[in-house]
């Protein structure tokens, strides 16, 4: 996913939360481990599975890539929020409470950022579904798979914070193996 961003998306995502180019791109890939967890987690059931499978197709079709730039500069306006909100659930102030911890960003800083990633996360997941002609049941075994790459690299902090969301022992390692589609989006090859 971090191809997607670039340096651009990465420049963009700096200045709307008022942080260091350098400070960036570690905050978005925590926040990305964390959000691909919980995804991940919700879609291990088939309920959740088929549910990721219909907003998929609903509503993120992977268009949101092309426009990165001009998304993030307008992010407040989008579907953040609402996603957020089924991805989380009751758990969105503690784990953003603990993403900004983890990444010294604040509260605020630490909201705009999770609404600003997870619409393009949904995106990159829909671009995977459409060009890997995935079902429900293809996402949760390609998310399944994502959790192995987590659980494989996350330290310490991270570790807990995926813990957070419901991770089990495969939700544990984005920061420094992210998953392919992630390291699209964050610019990485």
């Amino acid at each position: 996913m971090t191809s997607k961003l670039g340096s651009g998306g990465m420049s963009a995502i700096a200045g709307q939360l008022g942080i260091s180019q350098d400070k960036a791109p570690g905050a978005v890939q925590t926040a990305l481990s964390v959000l691909t967890g919980a995804v991940a987690k919700n879609a291990s059931k088939p309920k959740g599975a088929a549910s990721l499978d219909a907003a998929l197709a609903k509503d993120h079709d992977g268009s949101i890539l092309d426009k990165v730039q001009d998304f993030i500069g307008n992010a407040a306006a989008g579907p953040g929020a609402g996603i957020l909100g089924h991805v989380l659930g009751r758990k969105q102030p503690a784990v953003a409470a603990a993403v900004g911890q983890e990444t010294g960003l604040s509260k605020q800083q630490t909201g705009n950022l999770l609404t600003t990633l997870a619409p393009l996360l949904m995106g990159a997941l829909g671009k995977a579904k459409q060009e890997q002609g995935l079902d429900a049941s293809g996402l949760s075994g390609m998310l399944a798979g994502e959790s192995k790459q987590i659980q494989q690299s996350a330290s310490g902090g991270l570790g807990k914070l995926l813990g957070m969301v419901g991770g089990t022992a495969g939700l544990m390692g984005l920061l420094g193996k992210a998953a392919p589609f992630l390291k699209g989006l964050l610019g990485r090859k």
